[in-house]
């Protein structure tokens, strides 16, 4: 099974689309060697707060990814461009999904 995480923010001022994507891409190499990461994905919504969704295989590995991503320089780039009291997460396991998970090895 799989679990979701859920991110969501506002961008400090002036940070362009481009930039807030551009930061995420930058976390992905350092991501993809945690313990338990799936994949993720980035939407905005329509008033400007940005919604990140992580799928993790335990809540374990969403959990601690939060520590484990704390020191490294991509995190700082990102959270450089966030309003940080405006952060909100979730982690939360699936009651229904539209089939299964397919993972690329």
């Amino acid at each position: 099974m799989y679990v979701t995480e859920i991110l969501i923010w506002q961008a400090k001022p002036n940070v362009s689309d481009q930039d807030m994507i551009h930061a995420v891409e930058g976390l992905l190499p350092d991501l993809k060697t945690l313990p338990g990461f799936l994949f993720q994905n980035l939407s905005k919504d329509s008033k400007g707060r940005w919604v990140e969704v992580y799928f993790w295989q335990t809540a374990e590995d969403a959990h601690n990814s939060n520590g484990l991503m704390a020191d490294k320089p991509s995190m700082a780039n990102l959270m450089g461009l966030i309003e940080v009291e405006s952060i909100s997460m979730e982690v939360m396991p699936p009651l229904q999904d539209s089939g299964a998970l397919v993972l690329n090895s």
